[in-house]
């Protein structure tokens, strides 16, 4: 069944028992054509509303924009799906109240194509968006991440993780861009490749990390005190700085990065800690993770720049911050 024969006006119907449904805009196409994400509008019981659908075929994907399409990456993508259903399924409204998310409020699921009904951020007032960001606005977003870090952070090491997250979050981890790391140049980066991602795979402390936290997921209150985050697809195990990395370099400016940094990471780590301690971790357990963390932020920036000068190198985050940041994740890994 495609998704041009199964109409998303019935699901939504069905799944609310609503009195009528509405197609109100095409908010976004997937990317490389894996769908479309719209606004509905709804009545139920005399209550009008909005919701938002994503819609995903995964038989109908298009080139890729930058020329990476292969059954490779097409496998990474349809499995990005699967995990964001999973989160949206098992995952996403036990976090509403701590980490602000979509409720999830219906999944169909069927031959190759997905439903995600989500609740309209916009009508909860988070209604802004941004590309660039000052000061303020990246503190909101990493308190949301610190929160987010704690409230899924494992004391245990053994600790099973949760079924259906990706066993390795974000996008770009080592593993499933093989592609990109043959195109890169021969470099001591390229080299050091395997021994970044088993350092961050192998700290002490691990987490679920959302995986693509750029600012464009992000969804802000007119203040910009508190944000939502969106777009689940690459969730799953890690270490919260992967997040925290992949974010500053999204939203701040060079100069931005340069003036601000260990300012920004006092605040994530400030934030990370409280949250860890409210939730009844010990003092002596919070500042082992920050430890351990604050020491693998430019491995983690290291880990996104090796992504970066395999898929793109003349993409404008290969900036002299970035290099010199990456650098020092290479020194910290032969000391």
């Amino acid at each position: 069944m495609t998704m041009t024969s199964y109409a998303p006006e019935f699901f939504i119907k069905r799944i609310l028992d609503a009195e009528y449904v509405t197609h109100v805009e095409t908010l976004q196409s997937l990317w490389s054509g894996y769908g479309h994400i719209s606004r509905y509008a709804v009545k139920v019981k005399s209550r009008h509303f909005h919701v938002i659908l994503k819609a995903i075929d995964s038989s109908s994907s298009q080139a890729h924009p930058r020329g990476w399409q292969s059954d490779l990456a097409h496998q990474r993508k349809v499995h990005s799906y699967e995990v964001e259903t999973n989160w949206y399924q098992n995952w996403a409204n036990g976090c509403v109240n701590v980490a602000r998310v979509p409720h999830c409020l219906g999944v169909l699921q069927q031959n190759d194509t997905v439903f995600l009904l989500l609740e309209d951020l916009d009508e909860k007032g988070f209604d802004q968006r941004h590309t660039q960001l000052d000061l303020s606005q990246a503190v909101a977003v990493l308190q949301w991440l610190a929160t987010f870090h704690a409230h899924f952070i494992s004391p245990d090491p053994s600790e099973s993780w949760p079924v259906g997250l990706w066993p390795q979050g974000t996008y770009w981890h080592l593993a499933t861009r093989p592609n990109e790391l043959q195109a890169m140049i021969a470099s001591p980066l390229k080299d050091a490749a395997e021994t970044i991602d088993n350092t961050l795979r192998q700290a002490r402390y691990q987490t679920l990390v959302h995986g693509d936290a750029k600012v464009a997921n992000f969804c802000f209150t007119a203040d910009a005190s508190s944000v939502a985050a969106v777009d689940f697809q690459y969730v799953g195990r890690g270490i919260g700085v992967q997040d925290v990395a992949y974010f500053l370099g999204s939203c701040l400016s060079e100069n931005q990065l340069e003036e601000d940094l260990e300012y920004l990471l006092d605040v994530y780590f400030s934030e990370l800690a409280r949250c860890m301690i409210a939730r009844g971790e010990s003092p002596d357990f919070a500042e082992s993770v920050i430890t351990e963390w604050y020491r693998l932020f430019p491995v983690a920036w290291a880990d996104f720049h090796r992504f970066i000068m395999g898929w793109c190198p003349t993409h404008a985050k290969n900036t002299s911050f970035s290099r010199e940041l990456t650098q020092q994740g290479l020194n910290s890994l032969l000391t």
